[in-house]
C-alpha cells in the first residue's frame, strides 16, 4: 500500500509541475493538459448557463484563470500529503508522542508547501528531509510563476483591448475610416496607423499563442472587442486592396503587410479556438464613396474580388460570433 501511495502521490506531483512550467512559461506549447480541460470545461459550463448572455462572458476569463491558479494549489497539495501518506513515521511530532493523523500531514503537506515550515512537526531524517525541502521549493516556485502568469495575462488583456481601441477610435466601419482617410489625392494618412496595428496585430497572435487563456477574455462593448476591431480593419484593407482603382494612392507594402498579419491572427484562432462560420458575412460596398473622388473599381469587379476571399470573410466572422457580437 505504502508503495503505491508513493508512487500515485509522485505522479500526481510531477503532472502538476509539468502543466504549470507548460502553461507558464512554454511559449509555443500554450495551455497544459490540466489547464486546457479547465478552460474547456468552464468555457462550455459558462456559455450553458449564460444562454449567449453577455454579462456572464465577461466574467469566464477571469473565473478560467482562478480555477486554474487554485487547481495547481490543490493537486500539488494532495499529491505531496499522499507521497508522504505512503510512510506512516514520515513526519513525527516535536512537541508530544504519539501518531501524525491523516489531518496532521495535510497540515505539515500545506504549511512546508506556502511557507518555510512549522516546529510541531518535522520529517523523518534522510529521505523526508529531501522531500520536505522539494515541497518547500516547489511552493516557491509555484507562487512565483503563478503570479508571473496572472501579470502576463492581464497584461495581454489590456493590449488585446488597445488594438481594439486603436482601429475603432478611427470609425464604427471601413467606410467612415476611409472617407477620414483620403485627402483628395491619396491614402498615405493611413500609413502610421498601419504600421503601428500591424504590429499590434502580430503581437497579440503571439500572446494568443503563449497564453491561450486570452481568447476567453470577453469585452461587453464592441469598441473594445479585437475581433470587430479586426473585422473592420480587413474589411478597410479589403475595398484598398480590391476596391481602388489606383494603386499610387495606398501605400502598398504596409497594406500588404496588415493583410498578411490579420491572415496569420486568423489561422492561430482558427487552430486552436474557434469555428469560422457557416455563412459570409455583408460585403462592403463602394456605393458610399462615388462622391468623394476615390478611384474606384466597378462594383462587378469588386464583388468578383470579394467572393474570391470567402474563407477569410467566414474566419473574421467566426471570431466576432465568438466573441458574443454582431459583425461590425
Amino acid at each position: 500500500m505504502g508503495i503505491v501511495l508513493f508512487i500515485l502521490g509522485t505522479s500526481v506531483t510531477v503532472f502538476t509541475v509539468v502543466d504549470l512550467i507548460w502553461t507558464t512559461l512554454w511559449i509555443d506549447g500554450g495551455a497544459g493538459p490540466i489547464s486546457k480541460r479547465i478552460a474547456r470545461v468552464t468555457w462550455m459550463m459558462t456559455k450553458k448557463i449564460s444562454k449567449n448572455r453577455k454579462g456572464l462572458f465577461n466574467i469566464v476569463g477571469p473565473l478560467i484563470l482562478v480555477f486554474t491558479l487554485l487547481s495547481w494549489v490543490l493537486l500539488l497539495w494532495l499529491g505531496l500529503t499522499v507521497l508522504f501518506s505512503s510512510d506512516p513515521n514520515s513526519i513525527v511530532k516535536t512537541t508530544f508522542d504519539g501518531p501524525v493523523m491523516w489531518y496532521e500531514r495535510v497540515y505539515f503537506t500545506g504549511f512546508s508547501l506556502f511557507t518555510l515550515g512549522i516546529g510541531d512537526y518535522s520529517p523523518q531524517p534522510g529521505l523526508w528531509q529531501i522531500i520536505t525541502a522539494i515541497n518547500s521549493g516547489m511552493g516557491i516556485l509555484l507562487l512565483t510563476l503563478g503570479a508571473s502568469y496572472t501579470i502576463s495575462v492581464i497584461s495581454a488583456v489590456v493590449k488585446k483591448r488597445a488594438v481594439a481601441r486603436t482601429i475603432t477610435g478611427l470609425g464604427e466601419n471601413s467606410t467612415e475610416i476611409i472617407q477620414k482617410a483620403w485627402n483628395g489625392e491619396d491614402f498615405y494618412q493611413l500609413d502610421l496607423f498601419l504600421m503601428n496595428v500591424s504590429s499590434q496585430i502580430t503581437e497579440l497572435t503571439q500572446q494568443h499563442q503563449a497564453y491561450p487563456l486570452l481568447h476567453y477574455y470577453h469585452s461587453q462593448k464592441p469598441d473594445e472587442s479585437s475581433a470587430v476591431g479586426i473585422a473592420i480593419l480587413d474589411d478597410l484593407l479589403t475595398i484598398l486592396y480590391y476596391g481602388v482603382d489606383d494603386k499610387s494612392t495606398v501605400n502598398m507594402p504596409l497594406l500588404i503587410e496588415a493583410r498578411s498579419s490579420i491572415g496569420t491572427y486568423l489561422e492561430t484562432m482558427t487552430s486552436a479556438f474557434i469555428k469560422q462560420a457557416e455563412t459570409v458575412p455583408p460585403a462592403p460596398t463602394l456605393s458610399n464613396l462615388k462622391g468623394e473622388s476615390v478611384p474606384l473599381v466597378s462594383e462587378d469587379t469588386f464583388s468578383k474580388q470579394i467572393d474570391s476571399i470567402s474563407q477569410r470573410r467566414k474566419q473574421l466572422l467566426g471570431a466576432v460570433q465568438a466573441d458574443n457580437h454582431e459583425w461590425p
